[in-house]
């Protein structure tokens, strides 16, 4: 039982009031620990005065028991840090007791104590002002200068013994060190919670961020995260290349299935092309149904070519991982699993935040972005559809073949389509160079063995005179 009083009374104690910050609960605390031990020890003075017949500091005792023990009132009670009569006890009584018993007593029993709780009071008093604080506590310790010197050139006014002096320096001694002690204590303690309470913030925080991450792509989350990423309707243009993806007749897929299998099944179609587009640093567009919306090129980019190539890769491995999913999914007695059809251009394109200053969304919009939605319907199933300037960009290291010139509603002109074929070995890559004397075009794809011998001697004689230069 005795065990859990010092832990409620510690409770009792650092019971934080509703709606304030930190400085003030750290103060509240204090006041609630500290004005409890203010009333008993005036009540001590008063008896000691009065025993001494000293009446003023008796009576000035007395009121100053009635102020702290209002205060303490208001904050036991009503758990209320009243400001006023906070001002008076701390900024009134404890000076001006300092200056009265100074006068009275002399220098000997707690002088030296009363400039030391000045500058101790006035440091933790965190909601006023540095600038006030400083200045209240040099009025204060020139106040008690003033009267030090008083006493020390007139004498104090009800002057005691030396033993009197000694027990009262004790005493005061014993209190002071004894408050120390225990703000030291409660601030401890205090640091103590707040790091607990900042831990605990931060892993709230940390959850929070998680489940963000979520809804938007991952480029954007750290761009949001380090301040990259303004939160107002803004937009830019660059140049993008964007990828439509679409799952095929899945309304008929839709109507043979029940709404469970059905959720199951584009679950797991969305969770495995998302960690492909992820693996590939896709952008998240938009989920549109069992459409995907994805784009390279903003706010990280490898440049035209670079992005253009990682969305081919991409589109490639997501083809590829369809097939294993559909073999999986007739395992499992799907008649018709899904099959996707892809379309991929590039082109600028306006990306940025879209919508209202209370609601946007970080979208691409655009001419190019509606091409693409138009190839990905163009598009048979399993097939992957470039647009023309996508193909220029990767040409060299894709396996692609020309198809039908298109006509799309929303597109002024015919588009070209080139038809990926996957499963083609990568041809390796052209090597271009056109500078002051020199312009080659290495395309070891295009050569047979012959050919691919006389080059390399051509190369290796040209390295030949340029070490020779």
């Amino acid at each position: 039982m005795l065990a859990g009083v010092w832990p409620a009374i510690r409770n009792w104690a650092t019971e934080r009031p509703a709606d304030v910050d930190d400085r003030l609960a750290r103060i509240h605390v204090l006041a609630r620990v500290g004005f409890p031990n203010a009333v008993m020890v005036h009540a001590a003075f008063v008896v000691i005065f009065w025993y001494l017949e000293i009446w003023p500091l008796m009576i000035f005792n007395i009121f100053s028991v009635a102020l702290w023990a209002g205060a303490t009132w208001w904050v036991v009670v009503h758990n209320v840090l009243h400001r006023p009569l906070f001002y008076l006890c701390q900024f009134v009584e404890v000076p001006v007791h300092g200056v009265i018993a100074t006068i009275y007593l002399g220098l000997a029993p707690g002088f030296f104590f009363y400039p030391l709780l000045t500058i101790l009071i006035t440091s933790i008093l965190t909601f006023v002002s540095r600038p006030l604080r400083a200045a209240l506590c040099v009025v204060f310790i020139v106040s008690l200068a003033a009267c030090g010197a008083y006493v020390n050139a007139v004498g104090p006014v009800a002057p005691q013994s030396a033993t009197f002096d000694a027990v009262l320096f004790a005493i005061n001694a014993v209190m002071f060190s004894s408050l120390l002690a225990m703000l030291l204590g409660v601030f401890e303690w205090l640091e103590e919670v707040s790091e607990a309470e900042l831990v605990e913030s931060r892993r709230r925080l940390e959850a929070v961020s998680a489940h963000l991450a979520k809804y938007v792509s991952p480029q954007l989350y750290q761009a949001i995260l380090s301040g990259k990423q303004e939160s107002r309707v803004v937009s830019r243009r660059r140049k993008l290349t964007v990828f439509f993806s679409d799952v095929v007749g899945f309304t008929e897929t839709a109507e043979r299935m029940e709404s469970e299998g059905l959720t199951e099944l584009l679950n797991e179609y969305l969770t495995e092309m998302s960690k492909i587009a992820q693996a590939h640093g896709a952008n998240f567009d938009k989920f549109i149904g069992d459409a995907i919306v994805l784009y390279f090129g903003d706010p990280d980019t490898l440049g035209p070519e670079g992005d253009a190539l990682r969305c081919v890769e991409m589109a490639c491995a997501m083809q590829e991982r369809m097939g294993e999913l559909q073999r999986r999914w007739k395992a499992k007695g799907l008649e018709h699993p899904f099959r996707i059809r892809i379309g991929i251009n590039t082109g600028y394109c306006t990306v940025g935040n879209f919508g209202s200053d209370e609601r946007m969304d970080y979208t691409i919009i655009g001419r190019q972005v509606n091409l693409t939605a138009r190839l990905q319907a163009a598009a048979e199933p399993g097939q992957i559809l470039l647009a023309h300037e996508t193909w220029a960009l990767v040409s060299d290291r894709v396996a692609a073949e020309p198809g039908e010139t298109v006509t799309m509603k929303g597109i002024a002109h015919p588009v070209r389509t080139y038809r990926v074929v996957t499963g083609v070995p990568h041809q390796p890559p052209v090597i271009a160079l056109d500078t002051p004397g020199i312009s080659l075009r290495l395309d070891p794809g295009g050569m047979d063995e012959a050919a691919r011998v006389e080059a390399a001697a051509t190369l290796r004689a040209a390295l030949g005179a340029l070490e020779e230069r």
